[in-house]
C-alpha cells in the first residue's frame, strides 16, 4: 500500500533560542515528511536567519510574512500543502525521530483515519511551572457517536494542545473549519474536529515534547481585555457549532456542556481581573442551555470572591 503523504507546518515567531532544536528534530526523522512548511510570522529576533539555513532541504519550504498571528499562520500552511495529512508543530516543541514513521503505520493500520491523537511529554523552561497532562491513558479506534469526547473529558485528557494530533486536510476543508484569529485558537477547533471526524485513532504512546513556561509564549502571557474578548468569541463559536451540528454532538452533549460551563466561569473571572465588560447576554444564553441553578450560583461565588479580595 502506498503511504499517505504527511506535511508538517511550523509557524515561527521570536523563538531564536528554541527553533533550531525543533527543526533538527524534524530533520532527523527516520521517515521524512513529504513537506515541511516553515512560516516566519514577522519575527523581530534572529529566528528568520535560523530557519533560512534550512531552505535548501528537499521538500522544505520557507515563507516570510508580516505578523498575522498563530491561527492565521497555521491556516496559511494548511492551505498551501498538497499532502493528505497535516501536522501542526509549535516552533519550540520537539518530535521523536520515529514520529512520521509511526504515523504512516497508524494510517495504514486503521484505514486512513480522519484524526490521530497521541500522547506527549511536557517539560518546563522555568522552575516551578505547572505542566499539563498530555498523556492519553488508553488506545483504540473510535467512530463517530462513540462518545470519545465524553471519555476524554471524564478522564481529564481533553487538553487541546495542537501538537498532539494529526488530521486529514479534508477534515478541515470539507467542513470549512479554520483556526480563528486571536488567542485560544487550539481550544476553538479541538472539539469540532473530534465531532466531525468519522474515524479517530487514539495512541497512548508519546511522540513529542511540549515546552511550558517559555518567556514570550502565548500560554505565559498575562490575560488582558483582548484575551477576554477572544475567550468570549471562543464561547460564541462553540455555541454556534453546537447549534449547527447538534446531531454530531448529541451523543457527547454532557461533555460539551461541561466544557461550556468551565469556559463561561473562566471568562467571567478573566473579565473581573482585567476590568473588562462582561457579556451577560452570553452568560444568560448559557444558563438557558444548562437549565439548572448551579451555573449562576458558581458565577455569583466567583464575583463575591473577587470583591472580597479587593
Amino acid at each position: 500500500m502506498k503511504n499517505s503523504t504527511i506535511a508538517i507546518v511550523i509557524p515561527v515567531f521570536n523563538v531564536e533560542n528554541y527553533v533550531k532544536q525543533t527543526l533538527e528534530s524534524v530533520k532527523s526523522q527516520l521517515s521524512q515528511p513529504d513537506e515541511v512548511i516553515i512560516i516566519n510570522d514577522g519575527s523581530t529576533d534572529s529566528s528568520s536567519k535560523i530557519i533560512d539555513e534550512y531552505s535548501n532541504f528537499k521538500s522544505w519550504m520557507i515563507i516570510h510574512q508580516n505578523n498575522q498571528g498563530l491561527g492565521s499562520t497555521r491556516n496559511l500552511g494548511r492551505s498551501i500543502t498538497k499532502c493528505e495529512y497535516t501536522y501542526f508543530l509549535d516552533s519550540d516543541d520537539i518530535v521523536k525521530n520515529d514520529f512520521i514513521l509511526k504515523m504512516h503505520e497508524t494510517i495504514n493500520k486503521y484505514n486512513k483515519p480522519d484524526m490521530i491523537l497521541f500522547s506527549g511529554k511536557s517539560f518546563s523552561t522555568s522552575e516551578n511551572k505547572k505542566t499539563p497532562n498530555l498523556k492519553f491513558s488508553f488506545d483504540g479506534q473510535y467512530f463517530r457517536n462513540s462518545k470519545l469526547i465524553t471519555k476524554l473529558v471524564k478522564k481529564r485528557e481533553s487538553f487541546p494542545q495542537v501538537s498532539r494530533y494529526i488530521t486529514k486536510n479534508l477534515l478541515w476543508s470539507k467542513n470549512k473549519l479554520d483556526y480563528p484569529k486571536g488567542a485560544v485558537e487550539d481550544d476553538a477547533v479541538f472539539f469540532p474536529l473530534l465531532a466531525l471526524s468519522q474515524n479517530t485513532v487514539v495512541l497512548s504512546e508519546s511522540y513529542y515534547s511540549y515546552r511550558v513556561g517559555r518567556p514570550g509564549s502565548v500560554t505565559s502571557k498575562i490575560p488582558d481585555s483582548i484575551y477576554a474578548k477572544d475567550y468570549l468569541n471562543l464561547i460564541k463559536s462553540t455555541l454556534w457549532f453546537m447549534t449547527k451540528n447538534y446531531d454530531l454532538i448529541k451523543a457527547d452533549i454532557w461533555a460539551w456542556n461541561y466544557r461550556l460551563e468551565r469556559r463561561g466561569l473562566k471568562y467571567v473571572s478573566m473579565c473581573l481581573k482585567t476590568k473588562s465588560p462582561i457579556s451577560w447576554k452570553t452568560m444568560l444564553n448559557l444558563f438557558c442551555i444548562f437549565k439548572n441553578m448551579s451555573f449562576p450560583l458558581k458565577l455569583l461565588w466567583r464575583i463575591l470572591m473577587h470583591l472580597l479580595k479587593r
